[in-house]
């Protein structure tokens, strides 16, 4: 597409949220492109799957502490902080009314309905058809996995072309009964502390493999490497408007420095060589890496490095050669770029 006239991030916490959204978009359409009906339904499960770790994960955290397990409880355990478009002025009077037994939330304002009504050539307020998936689907599953007795209604949907998303929730005492999430394992890629970036970044990586596992386990390695293939290229296109915009040159400096490649600065990096044509960068830590490897599909991280790293630059500038160095058993890589 032509991002020559549409908004493009300059912030890290938009920039990363653009990441997972975008993600999203990209597997939901090329599953159903290609698979049809049951692309979507395959995706829509893997969506449904994300929503329930994360449930289950809020739950095995607030037993641990020894919380309560109401509704303050759930919203008041982070696994994510908010991009920012969130809290922009909307024209409406907020409406948020939490309680330990009822949830009553109007947001009027959401950028992954923005983002989404980009990438499928809408205007924010039409119906989404990609979009709306997510959100018919994710919720029910977000919040009301933390306690069978959640009741979760969503009234209205931004992505459906509604006002706004009304969200409504409650967890009455008198339907809950014991009930345990399992206990809980702290992962190595829930260390972004109260970092927005890393947070962000942490949601990305975990869509990531919740998406590339469906894709993956229903049709196949290549079908995966195809769509991340599509997403790198427009990231790519997006990263080379950016530069545009900035005057900057299509080199391999603002590529690496300025690009949206290491926001997080969890990644660990040693940078070897870099000039306009040589890039040559060591990185020890990687969290989509990490994540891959915490939920047992390395596999899965080592085809992303492949895959994306390529299909970026080959939209970025052609002229660009790339060499991914993999180790084994290890998310540890080192990445080499030459501009012819």
């Amino acid at each position: 597409m032509n991002w020559e006239n549409q908004y493009l991030e300059e912030d890290p916490r938009e920039r990363e949220q653009y990441l997972w959204v975008s993600i999203f978009y990209f597997m939901m359409k090329g599953c159903r492109d290609e698979y049809g009906l049951e692309g979507e339904r395959v995706m829509r499960q893997a969506v449904r799957d994300f929503g329930l770790e994360r449930a289950l994960r809020k739950r095995q955290r607030a037993d641990a502490a020894g919380m309560p397990p109401d509704l303050i409880t759930m919203s008041s355990i982070k696994d994510i902080y908010s991009d920012p478009r969130f809290s922009k002025p909307c024209g409406h009077e907020r409406f948020n009314i939490s309680e330990p037994d009822h949830s009553f939330m109007k947001v009027y304002t959401c950028p992954n309905n923005d983002m989404w009504a980009v990438l499928e050539g809408k205007k924010s307020g039409e119906y989404l058809e990609i979009g709306s998936i997510y959100c018919e689907e994710v919720h029910h599953y977000l919040y009301g996995k933390f306690d069978p007795a959640i009741q979760m209604n969503l009234c209205e949907i931004l992505t459906k072309g509604d006002e706004c998303c009304n969200f409504r929730i409650h967890l009455r005492k008198a339907n809950q009964k014991p009930y345990s999430a399992g206990e809980y394992h702290p992962q190595r890629w829930e260390d972004f502390g109260d970092n927005e970036v890393s947070s962000i970044h942490s949601m990305f990586a975990l869509h990531l493999y919740h998406y590339a596992k469906a894709v993956y386990d229903a049709f196949g390695e290549e079908a995966l490497r195809k769509i991340l293939r599509a997403w790198a290229n427009e990231r790519g296109c997006r990263l080379r408007e950016q530069n545009r915009r900035r005057g900057a040159a299509n080199d391999l400096i603002p590529l690496v420095e300025q690009s949206d490649l290491f926001l997080d600065q969890r990644i660990q990096k040693t940078i070897h060589t870099l000039t306009p044509t040589q890039a040559d960068i060591r990185v020890d830590r990687s969290i989509v890496g990490e994540m891959m490897e915490d939920h047992g599909a390395p596999h899965l991280g080592r085809i992303y490095r492949d895959e994306v790293y390529k299909a970026i630059c080959e939209s970025y500038n052609p002229d660009i050669q790339v060499t991914v160095i993999q180790e084994d058993g290890s998310s540890r890589h080192t990445l080499r770029m030459t501009l012819a």
